[in-house]
């Protein structure tokens, strides 16, 4: 089942929205509904939802500004709404679906099943990251390129990374640090299936080197040298699965 919410300031409209997908798209449950932006956020942070139904003409908040409340976009997104001008900009937000109202019962049904079909891409593609099985030996040796050619560290040398600017800070076990010209999600991509986790758009994480998580509103982990980690609302429960994992 996919877990979804609607976000749209007019009742009327979510609950008509709701009937449809309870008659027409027996595989989406509707777990929360929210009447502007502000409670959509809280509504996603709480109930972690696979796909949001948005509107986009909402008082003092547009539906695209909901999308930079997060760090990380871990749900599809449905638009709807009564106006075509803004399908340009779903489609650069990356959008699952536009629906123009009223919603077209049949163009609804095609958008959820466009929903389900990335859902299980993602799952598939799921089985290639360090949530599910980090195989590289951290004792291997990985290039990376600086400013002034390469260098070769091991997962095991890496503490964590952080972001600085178009590059990349990296800290090592021994104190020391260097910068690698490869950005956040080229760090993310070189890193994969190992112990090295993103936890934050700025910040990745060694999970063999957690000493402390710190599960409040700002979460952070603490790590063996004492530096303290910030870790995203939309991160939280990737870290989650990963710390699961790594503690087998």
């Amino acid at each position: 089942m996919l877990k979804a919410i609607i976000v749209d300031d007019e009742a009327r409209n979510r609950n008509t929205l709701e009937l449809l997908l309870k008659e027409y798209c027996p595989k989406v449950t509707v777990v929360a509904v929210a009447e502007d932006v502000l409670s959509g956020v809280k509504a996603i942070q709480k109930n972690v939802p696979d796909l949001i139904f948005l509107d986009i003409q909402m008082p003092n908040y547009s539906g695209f500004k909901l999308i930079e409340y997060f760090d990380k976009i871990d749900f599809q997104i449905i638009f709807t709404t009564a106006h075509e001008h803004y399908a340009i900009d779903a489609f650069h937000v990356n959008a699952t679906g536009y629906l123009l109202k009223p919603i077209d019962i049949d163009e609804l049904i095609h958008a959820v099943n466009r929903v389900i079909e990335n859902v299980k891409k993602k799952g598939q593609q799921n089985g290639n990251n360090t949530t599910q099985s980090p195989d590289i030996d951290p004792n291997e040796k990985i290039d990376l390129p600086t400013k002034n050619g390469l260098i070769y560290l091991t997962i095991n040398e890496i503490i964590y990374l952080k972001s600085e600017g178009r590059n990349t800070l990296i800290f090592l076990k021994n104190n020391q640090s260097v910068l690698t010209t490869l950005n956040m999600k080229e760090c993310e991509k070189r890193f994969l299936k190992t112990t090295l986790l993103r936890v934050h758009k700025s910040n990745m994480i060694n999970l063999a080197y957690i000493k402390k998580y710190i599960k409040k509103l700002d979460a952070f982990v603490e790590m063996e040298n004492g530096q303290r980690v910030d870790v995203g609302n939309s991160f939280k429960e990737q870290l989650n699965r990963g710390l699961s994992f790594f503690a087998k």
